[in-house]
């Protein structure tokens, strides 16, 4: 089945059980070790901890599983991410929730590349639902593929030097911990805390996090395989650093009042190359039903200033 004709296609329902030590495990992934993500028997999730829901739960077109989504007739062996956003209706699940899941293939087009040829995107949205049937969540998920195989002799990037530094106890740091908890009242648009160096990325920090989401796809860490399907180098995911400025925005606004993130893909990063994080408030204003909103655009970079991932976060602060 052409993929097109794919389109509203949608795979078994699941249930996703929320699991204690899965979003601790997330949030220091994450380097968000916050009192709200890792604190008591119920703590909140993450806003980009649902993707562990296909790879850990149910089924994405990557992974069909025996499903429906396996008639599609589309080379999905070297996919890459180009959006995810999420949008919650009710307040953030919390650990000991379980979610009710149902995936469908929302929407596909193509468009012409500058390196692969045809570019092919395909959406997935996931919807959940309590066990009351509300809905409380929708992600949605966007998989580019090309027409042609990238080459490795093609890429004109330049692969930096690795050389890891990894800090003696081998957990991860919190570079966001300096980080103070702000108020809505106290937000100008235009302004934010300021940008935050990382350091390099470490092959270490790829696998702790893809390790926890469940995507265990070796182009991230296998550089023999990398290297057969095309890249110079293993590479890290786009999901990573989306849930990174999730991060940043979370030590800085309360995680409570999140209520939608999007995240847009730019850049294949590699390991060794220094990141760093900004984000700045986009709107703030109070919406018709009297509710202080608050709108930050965020940005990861590498190498000073060549993109990575952009990301827009919504919080409600009135939401109940």
């Amino acid at each position: 089945m052409p993929a097109e004709d794919a389109v509203g296609l949608t795979g078994p329902d699941y249930e996703m059980e929320i699991e204690l030590g899965k979003t601790r495990e997330f949030a220091r992934a994450m380097n968000a070790p916050l009192p709200e993500y890792i604190e008591g028997r119920n703590p909140l999730i993450p806003p980009t901890f649902l993707i562990t829901a296909a790879y850990s739960w149910g089924y994405s077109l990557e992974r069909p599983r025996g499903t429906v989504f396996e008639q599609i007739d589309h080379d999905l062996s070297v996919p890459l991410h180009a959006e995810e956003s999420f949008i919650f209706h009710t307040a953030l699940p919390r650990a000991g929730d379980r979610l009710k899941c149902r995936a469908s293939l929302e929407d596909v087009h193509r468009k012409q590349g500058a390196r692969g040829g045809e570019l092919t995107f395909l959406t997935m949205l996931t919807e959940f639902h309590n066990e009351s049937g509300g809905l409380v969540a929708e992600e949605r998920s966007t998989t580019v593929t090309t027409a042609n195989s990238p080459d490795e002799d093609e890429w004109t990037v330049e692969i930096p030097h690795y050389h890891p530094d990894y800090p003696e106890n081998l957990d991860p740091g919190d570079p966001f911990a300096h980080i103070t908890r702000t108020r809505w009242e106290e937000l100008t648009e235009g302004q934010g805390p300021g940008k935050v160096d990382n350091g390099n990325l470490r092959i270490g920090d790829i696998v702790r996090f893809q390790s926890v989401v469940g995507e265990d796809n070796p182009l991230h860490y296998d550089l023999v395989w990398a290297k057969s399907l095309g890249y110079p180098n293993v590479f890290g995911l786009g999901s990573h650093q989306a849930s990174m400025l999730a991060a940043y925005a979370a030590h800085w606004l309360d995680p409570q009042a999140i209520r939608a993130f999007k995240a847009r893909f730019r850049n294949v990063y590699w390991p060794g190359e220094p990141l760093a994080y900004e984000l700045l408030v986009a709107r703030k204003y109070i919406d018709d039903s009297g509710h202080r909103i608050a709108e930050l655009q965020l940005n990861c970079t590498r190498n000073d200033n060549d993109p990575v991932v952009d990301a827009w976060i919504t919080f409600d602060f009135d939401a109940s």
